[in-house]
């Protein structure tokens, strides 16, 4: 059974240690944190060039929607768990704040 206790949500730095293990799957990370296209589709039309700034754009947007308390290290990685795409690096950091 998931732990549903609230935590500390993630801070945007780390946010960004996230944002830079993702690989090409961080599209379909965000679907799975349920963002939209048209999310997807906004950050990339902001004209940033850096992918990782795109990433960190997704990452905040899906932590500015969910209620405080619930934008936890473990809260994005029970998020990901069906994501079978989603590198190991990625879970290893997440596991790792989890424990922070």
């Amino acid at each position: 059974m998931e732990d549903v206790r609230r935590g500390q949500d993630l801070s945007d730095k780390q946010l960004l240690r996230v944002a830079e293990k993702l690989g090409q799957e961080w599209e379909q990370v965000a679907i799975h944190l349920d963002l939209c296209l048209e999310d997807l589709d906004t950050i990339k039309a902001e004209r940033q060039t850096n992918v990782s700034m795109q990433k960190l754009k997704m990452l905040v947007l899906w932590k500015n929607r969910r209620p405080r308390g619930e934008a936890t290290a473990q809260h994005l990685l029970s998020s990901l768990e069906d994501l079978k795409d989603l590198l190991c690096d990625a879970r290893q950091i997440l596991k790792e704040m989890m424990d922070e």
